[in-house]
């Protein structure tokens, strides 16, 4: 355990005379927060080997600001336990060992710290930084200071983490699995060689299964390429069998190319004298064939000229008959028609010409009025027709040129009212639609746009020649009615839509009435006031004149108005077209009938011409029959010789025909039979070369001219024959040959040799060799398993036994707490890396509960989390050496009573505490704690706070 500490530079704690000394129980630093507590505790936890602090805090927190370096010490009790001191295996001696921590900044401006370990007292803090090179005998690396804190003080990996535990990790224990419980008290409270042994002795024996895996895999390799050499050795011996086989089969073969070599010589040369005497035959046979062929085209072109001569005279007999007929044929009718007219002249009687023209120019001029009038009234009536149509389509009847400009405007892209658009009659003054709009007149058609369009609307409407105004919107208001006139005003009679933009084109519109007779308008026109009738006649200081309105347009009551006129106009106006088509249609057959009459006065004044003509055209036509008579009879003798002479030609040509196939046959043989000729001395010339090579192959295997000139009665032997008796040739020895070679071939292996044969044997004594060595790693194998085996009982056995003893000191810890305990072991598996640890306890006189179920408070959680750790460091049947353990406010989140019970705790287990504690109230109900050291801040205006102040407190009776 720690007997004292002291420090240089290490927070704001200054140095002191002497070290601080601690009790063999319970510390306990004590102050505020941001006091200093928890800067101290840490210094000591370093000396225990930890590295991770409160809040991430790095060395440069801990070191004092005004330096780049502190040392932290402590002296370690080394008193024999048992008869042995702590720190024998450190090779310490003496009853006391002193612990030194150097911190400070490298050459590479990074924090880095050293260990020294004296045997006895030590205390010169700051010639420790200052003569560091002096010390280096009793310098240690951080790795071997931790070894030798774990060989002699028992401060594990697994300790130093429980030390880093932050107060609400250690409040958490509770919460932890079973699983994680088992393998905390363990690590603390195990025997790790007994884990380690049973560790490296499944390792080896995991190692000996990849040894007898890899064994196995090499004997299997071994044994495969024994198998394959063997092989290969088989194969190189029938390699070998069929070498010998081609070489004779290929004697054979060249012996039998030479035979027939010499056979081929003699067949060729005998092929060419064959040859050369029917080509000589053939040649004689082409020259007399050739002879007649010339004879008999010269009697071919003889007959074909006379032909020719017929053909032509034929030809000339054919268009005079057609040229005869065709004259024929055109004056038959201008004789017939030239007759019938003759005769229908004869009973015409003869007239005044005078008197005829004249009545031809009065029918002329009549009819083109009736034409004229019909075409108008057409023209009306296509009109009637199409404002129907636009009418039942809705479309108001604006004059043509209106129907013209709007459509400009829009493609121009002008936003424009027309005012006719803007303005409808109520319907119950339906009535004055005709009055209205006769009034307004030409103004309907009034174009307004706005201000931006007014200028381009101009331009268009001078280039469209429109004949109604083009202005900009303009404002009015419609008067109320005056009481004084008993008749309603324009104005009040209609509707209009965009008031703001029209209204103010339409004002006068308020001071003219509309009255039903002359003589009323007749009684307003003498007080000034001007009116209009129904039926137009407009009366105002002017005098009266009658308003024609042409077409309505202003409203739906116009549409409907004019469709219903036009509907009763329609049929009216079909009536006159009909009447008058009629009319220009008699007028047309009259003048006809005039026309026809002057023309037969005119032809009866040529009448004895005609005659004349008659007679001359009639004499033409009987001579052209008599030529075509005349002509007919030539044209059929012509053709008569022709049919002979063509007979003759087809003879000859017949003849001519037999003698060129035969000459072209002869040609074509004497050709073929010198192609042939050709062929032969080619491949006479050719096969003195083959027969040169098969005689040099023949003498390249050995053979002399003796042996050579025998070739022909060799091949006479059975070695030449097939199974039938019939002789080889070279081509079926020659596929025999390919069939050995490819034999051969396959049996062929580069790799294989005469050394292969020899490798066989030494591969088989190495495969007996493998099958030994795994014989021997399998039971090396056996003997590790039963020494695992072994091991995993003792490490099991061990396993239960602390697990016991950790039960009994829970339920120990439990009466203390005035609690009932319980807990149990459970081997989930063989493996105790499996096993966990099931605890209960139950406060206030309740029955044990899971430790991390829902029933514990969290003051009685925080408690039960302690107990479980101080269960496992506590040793107080095995004598061990004292432990330390480290405590952040053990009393956080629980009362003062159940604080004492946690502190009774602490007084009763063989463990060294350094806890932190909050100053308050509630410290003078505590004496559990024997060594308080309160804490202060540095005042402003200080480098260091004031020196701990050690207050001993008397321990009472826990008996």
């Amino acid at each position: 355990m720690i007997k004292d500490f002291s420090t240089v530079f290490w927070g704001y704690l200054p140095s002191t005379n002497g070290p601080y000394k601690v009790h063999e129980k319970v510390n306990a630093f004590i102050g505020p927060s941001g006091h200093g507590k928890t800067t101290i505790w840490d210094g000591l936890r370093l000396m225990l080997g930890a590295s991770h602090f409160e809040s991430k805090r790095t060395f440069s927190f801990y070191v004092h600001k005004k330096s780049n370096w502190a040392v932290v010490r402590v002296a370690f009790h080394n008193l024999p336990v048992n008869g042995v001191r702590p720190f024998e295996a450190a090779r310490k001696f003496k009853d006391e060992v002193t612990a030194c921590c150097r911190i400070y900044k490298n050459e590479q401006g990074s924090w880095a710290r050293d260990y020294y370990l004296f045997d006895g007292e030590f205390h010169d803090l700051k010639d420790l930084h200052f003569n560091t090179k002096a010390y280096s005998e009793v310098a240690l690396t951080v790795g071997k200071y931790l070894e030798d804190l774990e060989q002699c003080l028992g401060i594990t990996k697994e300790f130093r983490n429980l030390m880093a535990m932050s107060p609400d990790t250690i409040r958490e224990v509770v919460n932890a699995s079973p699983h994680a419980i088992f393998h905390l008290i363990f690590d603390l409270k195990g025997t790790k060689d007994y884990k380690k042994r049973y560790d490296n002795s499944k390792q080896r024996l995991s190692e000996q299964e990849v040894s007898i895996e890899r064994a196995e895999e090499e004997m299997k390799q071994a044994q495969s390429r024994f198998e394959e050499t063997k092989q290969k050795a088989q194969k190189f011996r029938l390699y070998q069998a069929a070498e010998k086989e081609v070489n004779g089969t290929r004697l054979r073969l060249k012996k039998l190319e030479y035979f027939e070599s010499q056979e081929t010589l003699r067949s060729i040369e005998e092929g060419l004298i064959e040859v050369e005497e029917m080509g000589k035959a053939e040649s004689d046979k082409v020259n007399k064939l050739t002879v007649k062929i010339t004879a008999k085209q010269a009697e071919i072109d003889r007959l074909e000229d006379e032909y020719n001569r017929l053909d032509a005279l034929e030809e000339q007999a054919n268009n005079d008959i057609i040229r005869y007929t065709n004259d024929k044929t055109r004056q038959e009718p201008e004789v017939e028609k030239l007759g019938q007219q003759i005769n229908r002249l004869k009973q015409i009687e003869s007239q005044n010409m005078d008197d005829l023209d004249k009545l031809k120019d009065i029918l002329t001029e009549g009819l083109e009025k009736k034409r004229l009038d019909y075409s108008q009234g057409q023209a009306e009536l296509t009109q009637i027709k199409q404002k129907l149509s636009d009418l039942e389509r809705n479309l108001l009847p604006y004059k043509e040129e209106a129907k013209k400009f709007r459509p400009i405007l829009e493609v121009n892209q002008i936003p424009f009212i027309m005012l006719a658009d803007a303005i409808s009659v109520k319907p119950d003054m339906r009535k004055w639609q005709e009055a209205i709009e006769a009034y307004i007149g030409n103004n309907r058609y009034r174009i307004i746009v706005e201000p931006d369009n007014y200028l381009p609307a101009k331009k268009i409407q001078e280039k469209a020649r429109y004949g109604a105004r083009v202005s900009l919107p303009k404002s009015g208001k419609e008067l109320p009615q005056r009481k004084d006139i008993p008749y309603s005003s324009i104005r009040s009679a209609i509707n209009i839509t965009y008031q703001g933009k029209v209204e103010g084109y339409l004002d006068r519109l308020n001071h003219v009435y509309l009255v039903e007779t002359v003589e009323e308008g007749h009684a307003l026109q003498a007080r000034g006031i001007e009116s209009i009738t129904l039926e137009g006649l407009l009366q105002d200081n002017d005098g009266a004149i009658h308003m024609k309105y042409h077409t309505l347009c202003c409203g739906k009551l116009a549409i409907e108005e004019e469709k219903k006129r036009a509907k009763e106009l329609l049929p009216k106006k079909e009536s006159i077209v009909r009447e008058l088509q009629d009319s220009v249609r008699n007028a047309q057959a009259e003048l006809d009938e005039v026309k026809e009459a002057i023309k037969n006065q005119e032809l009866l004044a040529k009448l004895p011409e005609m005659q004349q003509t008659y007679s001359l055209l009639q004499d033409g036509v009987e001579k052209l029959s008599i030529l075509i008579e005349e002509t007919a009879v030539k044209r059929t003798e012509a053709k008569k010789e022709k049919e002979e002479i063509r007979r003759k030609e087809l003879v000859a040509s017949e003849e001519k025909i037999k003698f060129t196939e035969n000459k072209n046959q002869a040609v074509q043989k004497a050709a073929d039979l010198s192609r042939r000729y050709k062929e032969l001395q080619n491949k006479l010339d050719s096969h003195v070369f083959s027969v040169e090579r098969t005689l040099a192959e023949v003498k390249a295997l050995g053979l002399s001219d003796d042996d050579i000139a025998f070739i022909a009665y060799d091949v006479q032997g059975s070695a030449f024959m097939d199974p039938q008796g019939n002789l080889l040739t070279s081509k079926q020895m020659g596929n025999e040959l390919n069939v050995l070679l490819l034999d051969k071939e396959k049996l062929y292996d580069s790799s294989v040799n005469e050394e292969v044969v020899r490798l066989v044997e030494a591969q088989e004594g190495q495969v007996e060799f493998l099958a030994k060595n795994l014989r021997t790693l399998k039971e090396d194998r056996s003997d590790l398993e039963r020494t695992c085996d072994d091991l995993l009982f003792q490490f099991r056995g061990h396993i239960k036994e602390i697990m016991k003893d950790y039960i009994t000191e829970f339920e120990s810890f439990a009466d203390l707490l005035k609690a009932s305990a319980k807990g149990k072991l459970v081997e989930v598996t063989p493996e105790p890396e499996t096993w966990e640890i099931h605890l209960f306890i139950g406060y206030d006189g309740k029955e044990p509960v899971a430790v991390d179920g829902p029933h514990l408070s969290s003051g009685q959680k925080a408690s039960t989390s302690l107990m479980i750790l101080l269960a496992a460091l506590s040793e107080n049947n095995n004598g061990k050496t004292t432990p330390i353990m480290f405590l952040d406010e053990p009393k956080a989140r629980v009362d003062d009573d159940r604080g004492n019970e946690i502190g009774q705790l602490l007084q009763v287990t063989d463990i060294q505490y350094f806890i932190t504690h909050q100053q308050g109230e509630s410290l003078k109900s505590i004496d559990w704690i024997d060594h308080a050291f309160t804490c202060s801040a540095c005042e402003p205006g200080k480098e260091f706070a004031n020196q701990l102040i050690l207050k001993k407190r008397a321990r009472r009776n826990l008996q």
